[in-house]
């Protein structure tokens, strides 16, 4: 293999790996047959990757992964790069915008999946929204807002205000930490006020939370979203998408986008028109 068609093979493990997890026989699978010498090389290029810091490998219910690694910047969605704090100032490319979160306790790091998925959603709700600047100031509500990285995806994607409400105070420390990281202090604004005092209505709302607490608070996001607006759901197995799907539909809502990643499933759901 030539050094040309070496670095060649890295930059698709890369992009497969960064597009979302795989275990690595998923990679073999994908990449073996495309690479002239083979599942040898595909092997060979991943322990050259995970040696530069640029994979990682991670377990998962005894299931091994290979993911980026969030020590370098990752891309989450067609639009969203996440970046750990470092000397960068500028966007990656152009339409991208980089979000910085530092790692810590709190949930929402993009090493999960629920994460991503959550990430992905919010970059395809606002795809079409972003131009849309007649109207009453655009507003996103973050629910269990952990480290802060959806509100703030939302904003730096052209979204006015953002809200993130969270009961954790270690949570919200490092979600208004991320904040300011961004330089975001003047356009959001973390809570501990629960769901049912949030006053107001927006044009994006979302939560990555478990199925029992995305139903039970349904009659509580739902009068929240204005009549234009998207709900952005993560944190559900696919076999829970039924459940899920019937107490919001109840209340108006369908899903108008949907995608899996390892086990997890991520919605947007809308009013239909």
């Amino acid at each position: 293999m030539t050094p040309e068609d070496a670095e060649s093979l890295q930059r698709r493990i890369l992009e497969a790996a960064g597009a979302r997890r795989r275990t690595p026989a998923a990679l073999l699978r994908m990449l073996g047959a495309e690479s002239p010498p083979g599942r040898q090389a595909v092997r060979r290029a991943l322990r050259q990757l995970v040696a530069a810091g640029e994979l990682t490998y991670t377990q998962e219910f005894g299931i091994t992964w290979i993911e980026a690694s969030f020590a370098r910047p990752v891309r989450v969605s067609p639009r969203i790069v996440i970046s750990p704090p470092g000397p960068e100032e500028t966007d990656p490319a152009p339409g991208t915008r980089r979000v910085w979160i530092a790692p810590g306790a709190a949930f929402g790091g993009g090493r999960h999946p629920t994460t991503r998925l959550a990430l992905r959603g919010i970059d395809h709700a606002l795809a079409d929204r972003g131009e849309r600047r007649s109207g009453p100031p655009s507003r996103v509500l973050d629910v269990g807002t952990g480290s802060g990285v959806l509100v703030i995806a939302a904003v730096r994607l052209g979204v006015d205000f953002g809200l993130g409400i969270d009961l954790d105070p270690c949570a919200l420390a490092e979600a208004r930490a991320n904040v300011r990281r961004n330089g975001l202090e003047g356009r959001i604004r973390m809570s501990d006020e629960p769901l049912a005092n949030v006053p107001g209505t927006f044009s994006l709302t979302a939560a990555n939370l478990r199925l029992p607490t995305l139903i039970a608070m349904a009659p509580l996001l739902t009068p929240r979203c204005r009549p234009d607006g998207a709900i952005v759901l993560s944190g559900v197995r696919p076999e829970e998408e039924a459940a899920l799907l019937a107490a919001y539909g109840r209340l108006g809502f369908l899903p108008s986008w949907r995608e899996t990643e390892g086990g997890w499933s991520g919605l947007v759901l809308e009013r239909p028109r």
